[in-house]
């Protein structure tokens, strides 16, 4: 599946402001479960299992491009019976043709709001938990054309939409690396 979305690390102020004016119709929890192997940081691969809902869903995201707040990767998914220590080598090697194995090197907790009020968008407004960071991030994830309606709407709540950040996953490390 590819992967388009925009991406936008917010304020707590930016985060409460957008909570409290948009219509939100769904909310989720999920943790992300990162992995590291050098030849997957080494090609900018992340590994993750989502924990969410009782399902564990490895998930690996190849990069295809990055301009500015705008990704595009393809997602590899599967589901787990369980959260693994490591990922094995050969079901690494089969979904994205690493070889070696991936560990585990710590979680992110989301607390997920929902909003559909757009056309082929999905806005998900992020309260993410991790190695005693708190921090906040709007997704807008899209099938077909760039989606201006959801940007003009972010921009009306006072938020400069035309801003790079990081992935969950990034950030994890960055902080992981800052701890040691």
């Amino acid at each position: 599946m590819l992967e388009k979305e925009i991406k936008l690390m917010l304020s707590e102020e930016e985060y409460l402001r957008l909570k409290n004016g948009l219509r939100f119709d769904g909310e989720a929890v999920q943790t992300n479960h990162y992995y590291y192997s050098a030849e997957c940081s080494q090609r900018r691969i992340s590994v993750r299992v989502r924990e969410i809902d009782g399902k564990a869903l490895l998930q690996i995201k190849l990069p295809v491009s990055t301009e500015g707040s705008l990704a595009v990767r393809e997602e590899l998914e599967r589901e787990l019976p369980s959260v693994p220590e490591t990922v094995g080598q050969e079901l690494l090697s089969e979904i994205c043709g690493v070889d070696g194995e991936a560990r585990r090197i710590g979680a992110l907790s989301t607390l997920r709001l929902l909003s559909h009020q757009i056309e082929n968008v999905e806005l998900c407004l992020d309260r993410n938990e991790y190695l005693g960071i708190t921090d906040y991030e709007l997704e807008a994830e899209y099938t077909g054309e760039y989606p201006e309606e959801a940007i003009a709407l972010i921009a009306s709540f006072g938020i400069d939409t035309d801003r790079p950040a990081e992935g969950k996953y990034s950030r994890f490390l960055k902080a992981l690396k800052a701890q040691k």
